[in-house]
């Protein structure tokens, strides 16, 4: 099984939809750190099982499937009222 494309990246990765964007974009260092935080929040319910904690990291997936694919209304990020519902909590 090949895990490489014998082109050459170029110092870029591609976006959902297929965009090509320098590995040190703002957006790709983004998604890099919310998906970090998703992982941390996942140890945490693996430990403790939190609906609320569960309600954030499906945030946090939309969150990052959002910065992933820019130009596309597939994703459409967290809806306001979600948002307020958070700072409530």
């Amino acid at each position: 099984m090949k895990i490489y494309t014998r082109t050459g990246d170029r110092g870029q990765t591609s976006l959902f939809g297929g965009a090509r964007v320098p590995k040190n974009d703002p957006r790709i260092d983004a998604y890099g750190t919310v998906d970090e935080l998703n992982s941390v929040l996942g140890l945490v319910l693996a430990m403790e099982p939190d609906a609320q904690l569960l309600a954030v990291q499906r945030d946090l997936f939309e969150i990052g499937a959002h910065l992933a694919s820019p130009g596309t209304s597939r994703f459409t990020g967290v809806e306001a009222s979600r948002i307020e519902e958070l700072e409530r909590a």
